[in-house]
């Protein structure tokens, strides 16, 4: 549940447990933390057009680097930034339009390298990759939801197995044995009554407002509320503990 990593990247722990069931996503921080220089070497090279885009799309490169590359230029242009697979993982969302002069720069390629230094990355489910949690360890779970949607129609396409209302529960039930075991746990999902009714009262549920990102028209996108959980107080500063 990596996705674009944005608490890991603004804790930057010395060491850190990251993972994802999306084999493109794990392989593109495998990269950026293994080869960033020959990425930015790949990345460099390339331009903003619709050609590219559709012939990346329609691509299937064998080497790490160039899977990586393929997938953080679909990502930089695609429609909405929309990551999305069809059920048989094939990447599917049009050209967003956008054409920036410069996809990324070198800086922020080393500053991602660097934070990555001391991270496990791991791809597979989320139980099998916080197997080896334990106490004081500080959880983050990201699970797949749309803003805005209801719970049975749970966001399901970033990878080609779904990620539905069976899966929510299951990941609920899973943190609440994570937090027997001593952990920290935090969650953010969807604000739907479905999801939060998912977790008992040891968890600490927190509404926030923000606004819907699927909706075509910008204009139609109204507002939302997504939840964050936790399994301690609020406040409580838990982000000098070890961080899965």
């Amino acid at each position: 549940m990596l996705g674009g990593g944005a608490l890991f990247f603004a804790i930057r722990p010395n060491k850190a447990v990251i993972a994802d069931i999306n084999p493109d996503l794990v392989n593109f921080y495998s990269v950026i933390k293994r080869k960033p220089h020959q990425f930015w070497q790949a990345a460099e090279e390339l331009h903003a057009l619709k050609t590219k885009y559709k012939s990346f799309r329609k691509s299937s490169p064998s080497s790490s680097l160039e899977r990586a590359t393929r997938f953080f230029y679909l990502i930089r242009l695609s429609w909405n930034g929309i990551y999305r697979v069809n059920r048989q993982g094939k990447f599917n969302v049009p050209f967003g339009g956008r054409r920036p002069k410069t996809l990324i720069t070198r800086e922020a390629i080393v500053a991602a390298s660097e934070a990555l230094r001391g991270a496990r990355l791991l791809c597979g489910d989320f139980e099998k990759t916080t197997a080896e949690v334990k106490v004081d360890d500080l959880v983050y779970l990201d699970p797949p939801y749309p803003k805005g949607a209801e719970a049975n129609n749970g966001f399901d396409r970033y990878h080609e197995t779904r990620f539905i209302l069976e899966e929510h529960k299951r990941l609920a039930a899973y943190a609440e044995k994570l937090a027997d075991r001593g952990a920290y746990i935090l969650i953010t999902e969807s604000g739907s009554e479905d999801v939060i009714a998912l977790y008992n009262k040891r968890f600490k549920v927190h509404l926030i407002e923000s606004r819907s990102l699927i909706a075509a028209d910008s204009g139609s996108r109204g507002k939302v509320y997504e939840a964050v959980i936790t399994s301690y107080a609020p406040g409580k500063d838990v982000t000098r503990q070890n961080r899965r």
